[in-house]
């Protein structure tokens, strides 16, 4: 990766956790008459970052199942046009 990539990527990075953040402070802390954060928000906010998290995961995972599936549907379907020969498609 070259710089401005690198660069980019940790501002997609950035944005994605502040969009998180800001979605489950929003979510969870409703009390603001004390300085500390109750058991209650503490634990929302949690549970809203793991939801969160396990929702990315499964998204990645089905995209590359899904990109797996299309590879190997244009593999069969080049196997078939080309007789069962292997051409590398540029």
């Amino acid at each position: 990766m070259t710089s401005e990539q690198n660069i980019q990527t940790f501002r997609d990075f950035l944005t994605q956790y502040n969009l998180v953040a800001e979605q489950c402070f929003n979510s969870c802390v409703n009390e603001f008459g004390s300085r500390t954060v109750s058991g209650k928000e503490e634990s929302c906010a949690n549970n809203c970052l793991d939801k969160f998290l396990k929702m990315t995961q499964r998204v990645s995972q089905r995209f590359q199942e899904h990109q797996l599936l299309n590879a190997q549907a244009n593999g069969a379907a080049i196997k078939v046009e080309n007789g069962g020969k292997i051409n590398k498609i540029q």
